[in-house]
């Protein structure tokens, strides 16, 4: 429960995002820099009306394996989305929804919970950041350019590529940037310059330094490093993988309410 409790912290702490380039029309794909891609990937995404997709989440503290989690997304402009994650032996309850039909943000926690109402969308998805394993973050704050969880934010300007790689049967560009012990990866698609893969690495000592920093003024997370004895601090990963991407699909306001489950209600 201590190494869970931990990981969702520390997903909590590290998902929140992480610029920009110019490339022209009849440039070789094999020559576009780091910059280009991500100005082509930012653009792709401004250009969208509609966008959901599917995928799953898994990550390590050293040896230890947190709780993987399936999800699915939903977003439309201009305010509009459902993000819902389940545990990966789970087929039909949701662990937790965070959402906007129009009518407010809401977080769902899982069973036994009821929907809390927050006041913007980006303390609703600080709330379900850890909780989902990352999945909220990421792609929705991509697409609508938010300060929480952009991946193509400021702070990838400095990107370097890595040789190409595959993401299922999608031929990806790979983008890495990070200092001072945390490493983030994109893999972006060569053909929709859209995302299909994060990865964040973070050394030992940089979760330390970023936990003890946190514990001054928490003190769950002060009792919680307490009570290991420092053996919290090991080298994390987490991955998220985001297949079945649709671009621009009619989605309506039902694609965006949810409904706590009879059975999951308190």
């Amino acid at each position: 429960m201590k190494i869970q409790t931990t990981l969702t912290l520390i997903t909590a702490v590290l998902s929140i995002g992480v610029a920009p380039g110019r490339a022209h029309a009849g440039d070789n794909p094999v020559e576009l820099s780091a910059s280009d891609i991500i100005k082509q990937a930012a653009e792709k995404y401004a250009s969208l009306t509609s966008y959901s997709d599917e995928g799953s989440t898994s990550a390590t503290l050293g040896t230890i394996t947190a709780t993987s989690y399936t999800f699915s997304i939903n977003l439309a402009r201009t305010n509009l989305y459902r993000i819902v994650w389940r545990q990966e032996n789970q087929s039909y309850t949701p662990n937790g929804v965070v959402w906007s039909a129009g009518d407010g943000n809401f977080l769902w926690m899982g069973r036994n919970f009821t929907p809390k109402k927050y006041a913007d969308w980006e303390t609703a998805l600080a709330g379900a950041t850890g909780i989902s394993g990352g999945a909220a973050a990421s792609i929705l704050g991509t697409f609508f350019k938010m300060n929480w969880g952009n991946q193509l934010g400021a702070a990838v300007a400095n990107s370097q590529r890595r040789a190409d790689e595959k993401i299922g049967d999608v031929d990806c560009y790979v983008l890495t940037h990070g200092t001072d012990g945390r490493t983030n990866t994109l893999w972006i698609g060569k053909s929709d310059f859209l995302i299909h893969q994060v990865e964040n690495d973070t050394s030992a000592a940089f979760m330390k330094a970023i936990m003890e920093k946190e514990a001054k003024n928490n003190p769950q997370i002060r009792a919680l490093l307490e009570s290991s004895g420092g053996n919290l601090f090991k080298d994390s990963k987490s991955i998220e993988t985001h297949q079945n991407i649709r671009i621009n699909p009619p989605l309506t306001r039902p694609d965006f309410d949810f409904k706590v489950p009879d059975a999951a209600r308190p």
